[in-house]
């Protein structure tokens, strides 16, 4: 079982997360990467899943961008929940609900999980696709928090995974769009 959260500004492509969240390399992570599940298990490996970004270039803080959401299985759920929501920053208002849940998650030894594909290509995109196939970092990758921020990328038309599972800043014209082209309606 999964959870996934994200904003309504959010396109999110459903079959590709079942096949990301059904394909071995998960199988094989949710149960501490040795064997493929039998169905005996009692236990599972907590994994958080998104697109990686590094506070402030920080690898040590590293989070998932909550723009494209991010996935749980559920054990990680349950540990958020059951152990990290009551003791950690329980009081605290703010708009960085994804950094401040890595952050509880990085307290109980859960860190981001490395969703890229086997080419190297970003599963969960923070900005609408033409912005990936577009964008190229400055020279000093320091000056844009973008490039900052994100962590062993593939920058232009190899950055997004073929099998791309979401989008963020998607509004309704271009999510119909992109759905319209996606399943053949237009």
């Amino acid at each position: 079982d999964y959870f996934h959260i994200g904003g309504d500004d959010l396109y999110l492509l459903v079959e590709n997360l079942r096949l990301y969240l059904e394909s071995e390399e998960i199988q094989l992570a949710s149960n501490g990467g040795q064997t493929l599940p039998n169905g005996s298990e009692d236990e599972q490996t907590p994994l958080f899943m998104g697109r990686r970004f590094a506070e402030g270039g920080n690898r040590a803080r590293m989070f998932i961008s909550g723009g494209s959401g991010y996935t749980m299985n559920k054990a990680a759920l349950k540990t958020l929940v059951v152990d990290g929501f009551p003791t950690c920053f329980p009081h605290m208002h703010t708009f960085s609900e994804d950094v401040m849940v890595a952050t509880c998650l990085r307290k109980m030894d859960i860190v981001p999980y490395d969703t890229k594909d086997e080419a190297g290509g970003e599963r969960y995109m923070p900005f609408q696709p033409g912005h990936h196939l577009t964008y190229h970092p400055p020279k000093n990758p320091k000056d844009d928090w973008y490039s900052n921020y994100s962590v062993d990328v593939k920058w232009g038309i190899d950055h997004c995974a073929a099998k791309s599972v979401a989008f963020h800043y998607i509004k309704e014209d271009l999510m119909k769009r992109m759905h319209g082209i996606l399943y053949h309606y237009c």
